[in-house]
């Protein structure tokens, strides 16, 4: 067991409870590199759940990028069990540091500074360099631009300081800068355009006021700037798309999906009645409608489609 595992697990941003304790059990099983296997009726045992809550647990922990497959496998009792990494180099190194990193963030470092030290707590400095390793505070985020992100020409880098200046903790800048290139390669917009995005919904999303902010790279990777795109980002209206198709498809999305997720992946979405089609953006949106919401359209006879995948002859779901 590595107590460095297991003490990073503890201090981790998980998609829910369950992914929680599957991380940290498995990191209870992880060597000093972060590598671990272990049964998934082991786990199940340990933590009193079904073998199906373990496997949810493990594709959550996935889709965060907490876990990855090492690409080899491990020969348990005939079994044959698949190694796991722990990225241990992203999210907070410890609970401990990601308190330190949250105080900072309101400029309350929780030490009274020496004096001529030059620094208050109404003034937290971003030095890069001692910044703890895996941390997600402001000061990492100094650490991602001054290894190669230059606030004056990356877009991706002013879209991280923007979102620091509400919840610096929701900011870890390798995991934005490929979930950045993710989303443009996948959507085809501009870093200008998803600049725009960002900018508006931390100027007026209401959970930043509320403290629960979404990880950025996370936001990034579930497409939800489609929300807040905006052709003119001056206008004091909220600039988000409506959907125009109708309000029972609406209303029964916002029931099983929540009005959050509803708004993200259906407002952008065409309707087209005379198939009964909703008619998405971008194939991730397509799919996590399909998941999400699928059992709801069939009932109302909606199918999903991706606009682009449609137009080369595929996409009908």
């Amino acid at each position: 067991m590595s107590d460095i595992a297991v003490t990073w697990a503890k201090a981790q941003d998980c998609p829910d409870r369950n992914a929680k304790q599957v991380l940290v059990h498995l990191a209870s099983y992880a060597d000093a590199e972060g590598e671990a296997w272990a049964l998934i009726p082991l786990l199940a045992f340990e933590m009193q759940v079904s073998d199906r809550t373990i496997q949810r647990g493990m594709r959550a922990l996935q889709g965060a990028g907490l876990i990855k497959s090492a690409g080899r496998t491990h020969k348990h009792q005939g079994k044959i069990v698949p190694v796991w990494t722990l990225q241990l180099d992203v999210g907070h190194a410890n609970t401990k540091r990601r308190i330190a990193a949250e105080r900072a963030s309101r400029g309350d470092s929780g030490v009274t500074p020496r004096p001529g030290a030059g620094v208050t707590q109404a003034s937290p400095q971003d030095v890069a360099d001692v910044t703890p390793w895996g941390d997600t505070g402001v000061t990492q985020i100094g650490k991602g631009i001054s290894q190669g992100l230059k606030p004056s020409a990356s877009a991706c880098a002013k879209a991280q300081r923007l979102w620091a200046e509400k919840a610096p903790e929701r900011v870890s800048p390798d995991r934005v800068q490929a979930a950045w290139a993710a989303a443009t390669e996948r959507t085809r917009l501009t870093d200008e355009q998803l600049l725009a995005a960002v900018a508006v919904a931390v100027r007026r999303d209401p959970d930043f006021g509320r403290g629960r902010a979404m990880n950025l790279d996370r936001w990034l990777a579930e497409s939800r700037f489609l929300a807040w795109l905006t052709d003119a980002d001056a206008d004091p209206s909220p600039g988000r798309v409506i959907w125009a198709g109708p309000a029972e498809i609406e209303a029964a999305l916002a029931a099983v999906m929540g009005p959050d997720q509803r708004a993200s992946y259906l407002d952008p979405s065409r309707w087209d009645g005379e198939r009964r089609a909703i008619l998405t953006r971008t194939g991730y949106a397509a799919d996590r409608l399909r998941s999400l919401a699928g059992r709801a359209l069939r009932g109302l006879g909606v199918t999903v489609e991706c606009e682009t995948a449609s137009a080369n002859g595929g996409g009908h779901g």
